[in-house]
């Protein structure tokens, strides 16, 4: 990309309350600059009252979809909050913050970045979001409640309200500096593991795949992205096929967790999680291009002992051709 512009960080919303269910958010957003990113943080201010049984993860499976599309029918963000604090988590090359829900009467913040250029690619700006090009952009988010933070409510009450920042350039970009391309995060259905052992990937022929992020739980329901309990202990080996044979040849579940360690330069192996990077060497043309396949899927083993309810979810990261 050519002709960079100045970089700001603006506030635009301050303790915006959310109740559960769905929220349609956005319609005041200004338009016209070039968006690097959102940065959402999500606000739990609890009373406790007699609530007990702090669930894990709570803080981030409350927020059951994030969906943010534009006024050209492109759908930018499509995912709970759960995947996309874990796609951060790689993204970010460190954990974004996640305060863990406790049984006791406070607020718990949670911060979720939706990133439209990639710093991992030698072209970042591939993929800015041109807000210029576009009438309106909606935020709709849908947040649970009480039951998706204790086991046990009891009188416990809770208020959600959340802050958004917007990285964007200073004025609109120039003609030279638009994109090619929007990014994509969404998702294809969960399964459970005991059943079914691949899933079927979109092949839509204006799109392509940068990166897919599987996710393994125990006690989940198939249909959920990214739900139940973080767990280790399903996938054997790992596969993305077609019609024509194995394009990632069955990897072992740990090795890719250590790779992914390593490549992004995490503390520690993120629980639950495997990404197979289909641009690791920096280039978009690297990214997988599904329009021309009868079938791609992803596939895996199982590990001895596997039970009902062991969902196997897979988000993505792609790029899709402007509408």
């Amino acid at each position: 990309m050519a002709q960079r512009r100045d970089l700001e960080i603006i506030s635009h919303f301050r303790s915006e309350p959310l109740v559960s269910g769905p929220n349609v958010k956005g319609k005041d957003f200004p338009l016209g600059e070039g968006w690097y990113r959102l940065m959402l943080r999500f606000n739990y201010v609890i009373v406790i009252g007699t609530g007990a049984g702090p669930i894990s993860e709570g803080e981030l499976t409350i927020i059951q979809n994030i969906l943010l599309r534009t006024s050209r029918g492109e759908f930018i963000c499509n995912l709970p909050g759960r995947a996309l604090w874990k796609i951060a988590a790689a993204k970010n090359h460190t954990l974004p913050r996640k305060d863990a829900i406790a049984a006791s009467t406070g607020t718990f913040s949670v911060d979720l970045p939706i990133y439209f250029v990639d710093d991992e690619m030698d072209r970042p700006e591939d993929t800015i979001l041109d807000t210029g090009s576009y009438s309106s952009i909606a935020l709709e988010l849908t947040m649970g409640g009480l039951a998706a933070l204790y086991t046990a409510p009891g009188t416990a009450t809770l208020a959600i309200n959340f802050d958004l920042e917007i990285e964007r350039t200073k004025g609109m970009l120039p003609p030279k500096a638009k994109p090619a391309f929007f990014p994509q995060y969404a998702g294809m259905p969960s399964l459970d593991s005991l059943t079914v052992t691949a899933i079927d990937l979109e092949r839509s022929p204006d799109m392509a795949y940068k990166r897919l992020y599987v996710h393994e739980s125990t006690a989940g329901t198939a249909g959920v992205l990214f739900g139940g309990v973080n767990s280790d202990a399903i996938k054997n080996l790992e596969s993305v096929t077609d019609q024509s044979g194995d394009i990632v040849r069955q990897r072992i579940h740990e090795m890719i967790q250590n790779q992914n360690k390593n490549d992004y330069e995490l503390e520690a192996v993120l629980a639950a999680i495997t990404v197979t990077d289909f641009v690791r060497d920096r280039s978009i043309n690297s990214s997988l291009y599904p329009g021309d396949r009868s079938r791609l899927q992803y596939t895996w083993t199982n590990k001895a002992g596997v039970a009902a309810n062991s969902i196997v979810s897979v988000a993505f990261e792609a790029v899709r051709g402007l509408k």
